[in-house]
C-alpha cells in the first residue's frame, strides 16, 4: 500500500524535528501523486528509532528504550503513516 506523499513528507518532517539525522538524510518525496511504498515509511521509522535508542541510551524513565519525546516522535510519524507493524 503506497504512502501518500504529503503524510510521508509530514512524518519525515516530525522526525528531523524530534532531533532524528537518520531521517535528516532521506529526501522529501515528490512522487506527483503516485505516493511511497510502505517500505520506504517501514525504514524511515525503524531508522529513526534505532538511532533514537542510540541516542537515549543510559538515560533514566526510558520507554521502548527512548526518551518520552522521542517515543512520541516515532509513534506520531508511524500514525501519519498509518503504519502499524514495523
Amino acid at each position: 500500500m503506497a504512502i501518500s506523499v504529503h503524510n510521508y513528507n509530514s512524518a519525515r518532517q516530525t522526525l528531523v524535528s524530534a532531533g532524528s539525522k537518520t531521517a535528516e538524510k532521506y529526501h522529501v518525496k515528490h512522487t506527483k501523486g503516485k505516493g511511497s511504498p510502505e517500505g520506504h515509511g517501514k525504514d524511515l521509522l525503524t531508522e529513526a528509532r534505532d538511532e533514537f535508542r542510540g541516542l537515549d541510551s543510559g538515560q533514566g524513565n526510558l520507554v521502548s528504550g527512548m526518551t518520552q519525546a522521542h517515543y512520541n516522535a516515532i509513534h506520531k510519524a508511524s500514525d501519519t503513516m498509518d503504519i502499524s507493524n514495523w
